[in-house]
């Protein structure tokens, strides 16, 4: 019927127009964005897949990082172990020359000090082997503790076998170890092993309590190979603070305790300083006579000896030279320094895991690169010796073993880095399936929402005309009220 009060063809036509005004405007939401779904009610189930493929993807992206991480670790590692290799290599060719009893004892002295260098070496490309803060070649946690320390120096009792057993060492003008204050009936002794190398204990202010002369109508050899010919040069080359003496520390040989007038290993000489007792063997190179005197080789003996009944201080020992020498202590009693500065922690290696996959709902997948730890000590080379023959020939046990592990490790390295490259190969296949999926859930089809878009906007038109049309329909009634009249 007719009525003006109520258009029900322009309410229909309305919503109508409603509805196909909320396509056109989803049509062209989705071809602004280039996604079909952009909120969750455009699609709500597809929504929450293309979510976890969404996470799927940014996990992929991290995993390929860190596997790529991994593999410089692997890279720096195994770099690394080929010098350490190099290293070995040498080592074992200079055992088999030390093997030789055609060599002097000087000779294989020599060589077996190059050995010594060498493996010095090894620890410090284990040590300083690093990336990412990790230490691949360090000593494993589990190994030997860092002794304790003033300025650089190691307390004897840990730089020495307390079973007064002979160890190797390497001589020089830096500290051997210090003696700290409250150590008891400590008897040090030393093989020169053919050069000159001698005891030198100073008082942490710069006294030299014990040694051989630096200054003088006749300073010592061992002083001037070393470069040091005069209290300045002791001052700046050997008083120093990394070598454990006090800061400001002057040298004065005021209370030097040379030898007495004939060598005497159990004690040529004895002096006191502040209530210590010191018994010195003396330098058997400075009784010598004629053109051999203080000529830095064996001497009337090589071995020196020094005994120290109690330190009231503690004291700084030097063994001076230029080459090796073998030691050994005793002592009845030997504490902790009384002033100590802390170390830094030594580094060490531990197992390094890598991410391999982290899909949303899987359990985490990873790679355990294991440690390394190529130090004289985990390699057990610590202790092995090139002198005498004998030892040399066990060396070479010893030094093919090292090469050996060395060998594992590469190969350990080598088996990651493949793994890692299949890692990286399966990760960059799997983000492309992936990332197709995704893309046909989330983005939008051009082709079809153009042709939506087009068909929306015909429909959006004829709407138009055909509310208009409708709003026309009350006008029939004044031609009723027309015809009326």
């Amino acid at each position: 019927m007719p009525s003006i009060n109520t258009n029900l063809m322009a309410i229909k036509g309305q919503a109508q127009r409603q509805s196909t005004q909320s396509d056109l405007a989803s049509t062209i939401e989705r071809l602004s964005s280039g996604f079909r779904i952009n909120a969750a009610k455009d699609d709500a189930a597809g929504q929450a897949v293309a979510n976890r493929l969404e996470a799927n993807l940014r996990a992929g992206d991290a995993v390929s990082q860190g596997v790529n991480d991994g593999i410089s670790l692997v890279q720096t590692a195994e770099g690394g172990l080929d010098a350490i290799n190099d290293l070995l290599q040498r080592s074992r060719q200079l055992a088999v020359q030390a093997s030789s009893e055609a060599l002097s004892d000087s000779d294989r002295a020599s060589i077996n000090s190059e050995f010594k260098q060498l493996r010095d070496e090894i620890d410090r490309i284990s040590r300083a082997t690093e990336i990412f803060g990790q230490h691949p070649l360090a000593p494993s946690s589990e190994g030997k503790t860092v002794p304790k320390q003033l300025g650089d120096t190691a307390s004897l009792g840990d730089t020495l076998p307390v079973d007064g057993s002979w160890g190797s060492y390497s001589s020089g003008i830096v500290s051997t170890a210090f003696i700290p204050k409250g150590a008891e009936n400590v008897t040090l002794e030393i093989d020169s092993l053919g050069l000159d190398d001698d005891i030198q204990l100073f008082a942490r202010d710069g006294t030299h309590l014990v040694g051989t002369p630096l200054q003088g109508t006749d300073p010592d050899v061992v002083w001037a190979s070393n470069a040091v010919h005069s209290p300045a040069d002791a001052d700046n080359l050997v008083l120093t603070e990394a070598n454990g003496f006090l800061p400001g520390a002057s040298y004065d040989d005021a209370q030097l305790l040379e030898g007495g007038g004939s060598f005497d290993l159990s004690g040529s000489a004895t002096g006191s300083y502040n209530g210590m007792t010191f018994t010195y063997s003396g330098d058997g190179d400075r009784y010598e006579s004629g053109g051999d005197y203080n000529d830095g080789t064996n001497g009337v003996e090589r071995h020196e000896r020094l005994n120290i009944d109690e330190a009231k201080e503690d004291l700084v020992l030097l063994v001076v030279g230029s080459g090796a020498f073998n030691a050994k202590a005793t002592w009845d009693a030997m504490p902790e320094a009384t002033e100590q500065l802390p170390p830094p922690p030594p580094p060490h290696s531990k197992p390094v895991e890598i991410v391999t996959s982290a899909n949303y709902g899987d359990a985490m997948g990873k790679v355990t690169i294991e440690p390394t730890p190529a130090d004289s000590v985990s390699l057990k080379i610590d202790e092995t010796e090139l002198d005498p023959a004998e030892r040399a020939r066990e060396a070479l046990g010893e030094l093919q073993a090292a090469l050996n592990q060395v060998d594992d490790y590469r190969s350990q390295y080598g088996a990651v880095n493949n793994r890692f490259a299949s890692v990286l190969e399966t990760q960059a296949q799997q983000d492309l399936n992936t990332a197709e999926a995704r893309s046909r859930i989330l983005d939008a089809d051009y082709a079809e929402q153009t042709a939506r878009l087009a068909k929306a906007q015909v429909v959006m038109q004829a709407g138009d005309a055909v509310l208009a049309q409708a709003n026309q329909n009350p006008q029939t009634v004044l031609t009723l009220l027309e015809q009326g009249s």
